[in-house]
């Protein structure tokens, strides 16, 4: 049992989830600095940098994950109506399709298949 439980958790699986992790705190972090201001629908489009980032750092899994976490984050916690990942504004909803179409798009086609820090 505990073979099966080890196989499961493998480096690229370790990987996605603390790139995925790390996307979620950036997220939450710049939702709570956002919130009440005037670039708040602007917030996905600047998150874009940290999705290239962790997808170039941690691998494609953890972009697509990071950027499925940190839309849902945005549409649920910064964006009206609060607590629902449906969101009112036209523009906060374009925003957070740009910023998904270029941080699962760039997974797919620029970042490397596994983590930076174990390729050699």
């Amino acid at each position: 049992m505990k073979a099966a439980a080890g196989r499961v958790w493998t480096l690229p699986l370790m990987d996605a989830a603390i790139g995925g992790l790390v996307c979620a705190l950036a997220a939450l972090a710049l939702t709570a600095a956002a919130n009440g201001h005037t670039w708040k629908n602007m917030a996905p489009l600047i998150f874009t940098v940290v999705l290239l980032i962790i997808a170039g750092l941690f691998g494609s899994r953890a972009g697509i994950i990071g950027t499925v976490v940190a839309a849902m984050i945005f549409a649920s916690f910064l964006f009206n109506p609060m607590g629902n990942v449906q969101v009112a504004d036209e523009t906060a909803r374009g925003n957070l399709g740009w910023m998904m179409l270029i941080g699962i798009g760039f997974s797919f086609l620029f970042a490397p298949p596994s983590s930076g820090f174990r390729r050699h």
